[in-house]
């Protein structure tokens, strides 16, 4: 889909599961969302679905939220795009937007 159409995410939660983990488990759980769900401003900063290792929230097409389970993932992303904001420091004031 992404490869076949232009388009933009406007609200939206892509989860992140590893590969051991059935699609069976994953519908066990209420789906992630973005529209109207503010803990993402909030902290302590937590995936919304409990078996997803990373989540990329697309928010009313201001924003772009990457949140993982490994310290490493976020610190690289953070290396590579120098623009990027940590979001634990957003949501408590010392991270300017």
């Amino acid at each position: 889909m992404v490869e076949e159409d232009d388009f933009q995410w406007i609200w939206a939660v892509l989860s992140g599961f590893n590969k051991n983990i059935s699609f069976n488990d994953v519908i066990k759980y209420k789906f992630p969302y973005a529209d109207g769900n503010q803990t993402t401003w909030k902290n302590p900063i937590d995936l919304q679905h409990p078996l997803a290792s990373v989540e990329i929230i697309a928010w009313d097409s201001t924003s772009t939220v990457i949140i993982g389970k490994e310290d490493g993932l976020v610190d690289q992303f953070l290396e590579y795009f120098k623009l990027a904001k940590d979001l634990e420091k957003y949501n408590i004031g010392t991270e300017e937007s």
